[in-house]
């Protein structure tokens, strides 16, 4: 059995973001599966995090049809070593999904793989990230989400009680907002 958790990511997640997020499942009984779930195009208005606040949940919940999540692919199961290299990665080395989708999914997969030693499952949306979510939540099972944003994404998802909404709109007993690692 497992325990299913979808990460939703604004950009790249470094070695600390990856971290953090090991870090929060750590001393679960469990082994735990990773969701990564990462927008095509994070900076529009369609597409990434900061959609998420212009999303009204009551508009989201009456919509049917499934989610656009394309190009759905499971990352190796092999265990990956500590990545030896220093602890805090400059958030201008980053890449941004828009640029450069697949490092994106390499560098973020890899490290929250090194950083916790369970398997990364890695989606891509191309389409609206709310709906995505939801059908990510649904169809893998998840009991919790995690979303890695730029501290003003952040910042306005607790300013907007934003996990609340989403933890009963999702059906999951927690969302949790990590700031990127700065």
């Amino acid at each position: 059995m497992t325990y299913d958790v979808v990460v939703l990511i604004e950009r790249e997640m470094s070695e600390g973001d990856a971290r953090r997020v090991a870090a929060l499942y750590a001393r679960h009984e469990e082994a735990v599966e990773y969701h990564l779930l990462v927008s095509s195009h994070p900076d529009s208005g369609f597409g990434g995090p900061m959609a998420l606040l212009g999303s009204t949940f009551a508009d989201v919940a009456g919509m049917t049809g499934t989610a656009a999540v394309i190009g759905s692919a499971t990352a190796p199961s092999a265990r990956v070593g500590p990545v030896a290299t220093p602890s805090r990665t400059p958030t201008a080395t980053l890449a941004d999904p828009a640029v450069d989708l697949a490092s994106v999914i390499e560098h973020s997969s890899r490290r929250l793989r090194a950083a916790s030693g369970y398997q990364v499952h890695v989606s891509i949306t191309h389409g609206e990230i709310l709906l995505a979510l939801m059908q990510m939540v649904k169809t893998t099972g998840s009991k919790e989400v995690v979303v890695v944003a730029w501290p003003e994404t952040a910042a306005r998802f607790v300013c907007s009680d934003w996990s609340a909404k989403a933890r009963k709109l999702l059906k999951v007993p927690r969302v949790r907002i990590l700031e990127h690692d700065t």
